[in-house]
C-alpha cells in the first residue's frame, strides 16, 4: 500500500513518524508538508530533520509549503494543482492521514489526488471535543463558497465532501487514529489505538539512530506557555508568581524551563528573564512528548490546556507530573476539556500548598 501523510505540525509529524514505524512500517509511505509550522526551525534540529526527510523512511518528502496560498507568488492555482498531480499523483497514492480536516488546503490536496477519503489522526486536545468550535451555518456557508471559488481557480474537479464546520466533523474521514479513544466526546466512524507499543517502536528507531541523547544539565520543570497575559487574563506579576509556585517546593537549583508560545510578547519575556532567576528560556522546536523521552532530569510539565500535559507517560516510559495552572491561575477552561485532562491524568491544584505536595509526591 502507498500512504500520503499530511502534516502541518511538528505534532502532526511526531503522530505520523510513529505511524509509519509501527502500523504501516512494511507499506510506502509519502510525507507531503503543507504550510508547516515554523518549518524555518526545522531544519536546525537533527531530530526534525531526521523525522521530516526521507533519512527515516520515507519514499519522498513533498514541500507543500505555501501551496494554494496567495503567499505563492510564483504560479497560478491551477499550476499548483497541476503540480501536485505531476508529481503526487502519479504515485497512486492508496491511503491519504491528515491531522486537521477543517483545514483548506489539507482537504484539497487529498480532492486534488481524487480521493473521496482520508484518515485522521489525532490533533491533539482538541481532536476530543469540537462542538464549542462549530462555526454558525452562515460562517460555514461562507467559507464552502471561497472554497468553491478556490477549487474552481485551481481546475480541482471532486466529489469528495469539503468540511467547513468544525474540526473532525467532516464526512469525508472515516476513521481517527489517536492516543486516547476512550476520552473522546464526539462522533467517529471508528477510532484506532496509538498505543504504547507504537509508541516505542519509533522511540527504538529515534535511539539507534543517536538522535535522543540527553542535553539538559540541571533539574527542570518545563512550562509551555500560552498568551494569557497578552490576553489580559492575567497579569504579568500574577502569571510570574504562578510559575514560581512550580519550584518553589525545590532549593537544590532546580530550574524552570519556559517554552514561550508563538504569540507571546517580547516585553512578557524580558520581565521574565529579568525578574525571575531561576527561569531559563527554551525555544527548541522539538515536539514536547520527546522530551519526556529524553531528558532524565526533567522531572514535570506545566501549562494551561495542552496537548502536551495529557500524555507524558506514555513517551517518557516513567511516571511523570503533569500540571495545569488553568483553576490555581483562576483561569477557567470548559469543563468539557477540563475532565478530558483529568482522566488523561493531568493534575489541577487549587493552591500553591497542592503543588508543593504534588511534586514533592513519590
Amino acid at each position: 500500500m502507498k500512504n500520503l501523510f499530511i502534516i502541518n505540525t511538528p505534532f502532526h509529524l511526531l503522530t505520523c513518524f510513529i505511524l509509519s514505524k509501527s502500523t504501516f512500517q512494511s507499506d510506502d509511505n509519502y510525507l507531503a508538508l503543507i504550510h508547516p509550522h515554523s518549518y524555518e526551525k526545522w531544519t536546525q534540529s537533527h531530530l526534525m530533520e531526521y523525522m521530516a526527510t526521507t533519512k527515516c523512511g520515507y519514499k519522498a518528502v513533498f514541500p507543500l509549503i505555501n501551496w494554494l496560498s496567495h503567499k505563492n507568488k510564483t504560479k497560478s492555482y491551477h499550476e499548483q494543482a497541476q503540480s501536485v498531480k505531476n508529481n503526487i499523483g502519479k504515485l497512486g497514492i492508496n491511503n491519504v492521514f491528515m491531522g486537521s480536516d477543517i483545514d483548506p488546503q489539507n482537504q484539497l490536496l487529498a480532492a486534488v489526488l481524487g480521493k473521496t477519503e482520508y484518515y485522521r489522526y489525532e490533533d491533539g486536545l482538541f481532536s476530543y471535543y469540537n462542538e464549542d468550535r462549530r462555526r454558525p451555518k452562515t460562517h460555514e456557508l461562507f467559507h464552502k463558497l471561497k472554497l468553491w471559488l478556490l477549487k474552481r481557480s485551481a481546475g480541482i474537479k471532486s466529489d469528495m465532501y469539503i468540511n467547513t464546520s468544525t474540526a473532525g466533523d467532516s464526512r469525508a474521514g472515516i476513521a481517527d487514529y489517536m492516543y486516547a479513544p476512550e476520552l473522546l466526546q464526539r462522533y467517529s466512524p471508528r477510532t484506532i489505538k496509538i498505543d504504547n507499543n507504537m509508541i516505542k517502536l519509533a522511540i527504538t528507531d529515534l535511539t539507534q539512530h543517536d538522535l535522543l541523547q540527553e542535553t539538559f544539565t540541571e533539574r527542570s520543570i518545563l512550562f509551555l506557555s500560552q498568551p494569557l497575559v497578552e490576553k489580559k487574563w492575567y497579569t504579568i506579576e500574577q502569571e510570574m508568581t504562578c510559575l514560581k509556585k512550580l519550584i518553589e517546593p525545590f532549593s537544590d537549583g532546580t530550574v524552570l524551563l519556559y517554552k514561550p508560545h508563538p504569540n507571546d510578547s517580547s516585553y512578557k519575556i524580558d520581565f521574565y528573564r529579568q525578574h525571575f532567576p531561576q527561569m531559563r528560556l527554551y525555544d527548541d522546536i522539538e515536539p514536547a512528548e520527546l522530551l519526556f523521552v529524553r531528558e532524565k532530569k526533567l522531572m514535570a510539565v506545566a501549562s494551561y490546556q495542552s496537548t502536551a500535559l495529557m500524555y507524558p507517560d506514555k513517551f517518557a516510559g516513567r511516571p511523570f507530573k503533569s500540571i495545569s495552572l488553568a483553576d490555581f491561575g483562576h483561569s477557567p477552561i470548559l469543563p468539557v476539556y477540563k475532565t478530558i485532562m483529568e482522566k488523561s491524568g493531568v493534575y489541577f491544584p487549587q493552591t500553591a500548598e497542592d503543588i508543593v505536595n504534588y511534586i514533592r509526591k513519590d
